[in-house]
């Protein structure tokens, strides 16, 4: 049996209707609880069906909320259709309802994951009881989906955010991924050297975005949604319904001609809501993203994923594109050895079962005092991994983000700072990866013309002591070619740059404020901010017009 269903974004709403499917034999109870569930709560959406043939050729064609059913249907059970809903759908609200109570049914019942069970001669003495039933078990699906939708949403984007490897590259995935959830259409827009929005990647019904946004000319409508997040450096959200622009988070009346204009290109692409949110980190504006849905509105549940999207994307521009622009021919990649157990994934890995290796894409700083190492690992089980970190003081927590069909584990461990890997990035290295195996860890990053090898030796060795320290492999890893040099930045701009990236500036923990990093240049805090601003835009538009 086939339930049909359909992913993408919930369309918000205060009290969001129930489909219901109400199946029994008996066409008068059916005509009964009809009536009395739609007269209980104006939510409740009633279809009904009166045999199990009935039944399956209406599920068959939609896919209800919840299945309210009885256990005789003259050409078959109900317990026959829970088997076969269950089948396809293994979570789906299913309340089995008898016309006597029986042990064995309810006992058959629980066994094929009934939701709920009730007899009908309850329902005779509180007739909205079956109302409350199906409300209650409805919510709770909904919460179960809503919650498995954001852990998978986290997932994927973590692996968008270690598969990319250039600017470009991440905002193509991003919006695609976007699209297929379930948007009409998504794009990121980032700034040139003249601050004008333009487009970096795009993805689904771009047909809006060619008549509404022209790339080839200056737009002069600063209503569309992009560029009032833009202006205003905040979420702006439409739902494209009200006439008057308004919406839960956008209570402003636009009502000139610009504004009209594109609300009904918008409309006329068959969008029913847009939300538009800044890209930045650090104070530092790199654009926008916007996507457009078909649904009437977006709702905060949404907003919150998307905001969780751009929050990375910001971290991963900063981090890593415009940052990668600055590094110059002279690099080297060097992997560092340690033998110690205080670095946590060796402890851990010590603990878990033999032959065990711990694979690390990712370390990014939570805050000041905690990381979040995003690592994968085979041959121990979550139960394995979870019972040696309650025993481990350096690993505060685990998310498990998923397990592959080679049992392949991927999850996320939060560990207290410092930690090699913050230590590396503090003396002004790029990280690439850790792996962890015989109760060694190797952490390989990219060292530039900021530091030297031997100074990020000993600063581990001050750490975990020198014994346990070793250089294990260094190589070329940059071609002039792939270099930016800054020849545009004014002697100011390049100066405060240069400082600010030698005092650990970008890095996570900061130790140096703008205040403190004027002081040692004699300028006042704002000087030094609009000069530091200024340089990492043109370094920003410089690598995407290199692209």
């Amino acid at each position: 049996m086939t339930v049909n269903s359909t992913d993408g974004p919930v369309s918000g709403s205060a009290d969001p209707p129930i489909s219901v499917v109400l199946i029994d034999d008996d066409e008068t109870w059916v005509r009964t609880q009809r009536r009395l569930l739609e007269r209980a709560h104006d939510r409740l959406q009633v279809s009904t069906a009166t045999s199990y043939e009935d039944a399956q050729a209406t599920l068959g064609e939609q896919r209800p909320d919840c299945i309210v059913c009885d256990y005789q249907l003259g050409d078959g059970t109900g317990l026959d259709l829970l088997t076969a809903i269950r089948a396809a759908e293994p979570d789906i609200p299913f309340i089995l309802v008898t016309g006597e109570g029986n042990e064995a049914v309810a006992s058959d019942a629980i066994g094929e994951q009934v939701t709920d069970y009730i007899r009908k001669r309850d329902l005779s003495s509180q007739p909205t009881r079956l109302a409350t039933r199906i409300e209650s078990a409805v919510t709770a699906d909904r919460t179960r989906r809503a919650l498995t939708r954001e852990r998978k949403t986290k997932e994927t984007l973590l692996e968008l955010v270690t598969a990319s490897t250039t600017r470009s590259e991440l905002g193509r995935n991003v919006c695609e991924h976007l699209v297929d959830t379930g948007y009409a259409c998504a794009w990121i827009g980032t700034l040139d050297d003249d601050r004008q929005l333009v487009p970096l990647s795009t993805a689904g019904e771009t047909e809006y975005l060619e008549s509404a946004l022209p790339i080839d000319t200056r737009p002069t409508n600063r209503s569309e949604p992009a560029f009032l997040a833009l202006d205003r450096t905040e979420p702006v959200v439409r739902s494209l319904g009200h006439t008057d622009g308004s919406t839960d988070t956008d209570t402003d009346t636009d009502t000139d001609t610009e504004d009209t204009k594109w609300r009904q290109l918008a409309i006329d692409h068959g969008f029913g809501s847009v939300a538009a949110l800044p890209i930045s980190h650090d104070d530092l504006c790199f654009g926008v993203l916007t996507v457009y849905s078909q649904n009437p509105r977006i709702d905060s549940s949404e907003q919150t994923l998307l905001s969780e999207y751009t929050e990375t994307v910001g971290y991963a521009f900063q981090t890593t594109t415009w940052k990668r622009t600055l590094l110059s021919s002279a690099t080297a990649t060097v992997t560092f050895s340690l033998s110690s157990r205080e670095h946590p994934l060796v402890a851990l890995a010590a603990a878990l079962p033999e032959e065990l290796t711990l694979h690390t894409r990712s370390v990014i700083p939570r805050n000041d005092d905690k990381v979040l190492y995003v690592t994968t690992f085979d041959g121990a089980t979550n139960a394995d991994l979870t019972a040696c970190i309650e025993s481990d003081d350096a690993i505060s927590s685990v998310e498990f983000y998923r397990t592959d069909a080679e049992n392949r584990v991927q999850c996320g461990l939060i560990v207290a700072s410092p930690t090699p890997e913050t230590l590396l990035v503090d003396a002004g290295v790029s990280l690439s990866h850790t792996v962890v195996e015989d109760e060694t860890a190797k952490v390989t990053a990219v060292v530039g013309p900021q530091t030297t090898i031997q100074a990020c030796v000993d600063i581990l060795s001050e750490t975990y002591d020198e014994s346990n320290v070793m250089t294990f492999w260094t190589a070329s890893d940059r071609s002039e070619d792939e270099n930016v040099a800054p020849e545009e930045l004014t002697d100011r701009q390049r100066q405060v740059l240069e400082l600010a990236i030698e005092a650990g500036y970008f890095e996570r923990p900061r130790h140096n404020n703008t205040s403190e990093l004027a002081d040692a240049l004699g300028i006042s805090r704002a000087t030094f901010t609009q000069h530091l601003r200024a340089a990492q835009r043109k370094l920003f538009a410089r690598g995407l017009h290199k692209r």
